[in-house]
């Protein structure tokens, strides 16, 4: 699926050209799409969540997030303050997005694993230090995805 996407309201320093990026679990069982530019920038977290589980974020705003199937599997994990709201699939255990702890409403950090990148045509990788996670977000050093 690699068709324009609207990014809402227009402004004088968004051009950016998004496709919609297909998505999936292990399974097959959850199904969504994200809307990023062909440019990605995925961060590799080290905090425990994201490196055991592999997780490589793409944080996208709500609106160029679309859940097409699934949502019955999706089962929530929440640690620590209890802020993140991480959601693994009950049948295959994968985790291929979650509402983060920096932007709990509003975005989704989907996991660059769990989709099909096909129509990007670069793809650069920023580390994030999610064991030092009050201080990396003070520094601003957390990335959303154009």
């Amino acid at each position: 699926m690699s068709e324009k996407v609207s990014a809402g309201p227009t402004t004088p320093t968004d051009s950016v050209e998004r496709v919609w990026y297909r998505g999936q679990c292990h399974c097959g069982g959850v199904k969504f799409s994200a809307a990023a530019s062909r440019h990605l920038t995925v961060t590799l977290c080290n905090c425990g969540i994201c490196f055991m589980s592999g997780h490589q974020e793409l944080m996208i705003p709500e609106e160029r997030f679309q859940m097409h199937q699934g949502q019955e599997f999706l089962k929530p994990y929440r640690f620590g303050n209890k802020i993140a709201d991480h959601t693994f699939c009950s049948v295959c255990g994968i985790m291929p997005f979650y509402r983060p702890r920096s932007h709990p409403t509003g975005f989704f950090s989907v996991n660059a694993r769990c989709l099909d990148l096909t129509p990007s045509e670069k793809i650069d990788y920023v580390e994030f230090d999610g064991q030092n996670w009050e201080e990396s977000i003070a520094a601003g050093n957390h990335v959303i995805t154009e």
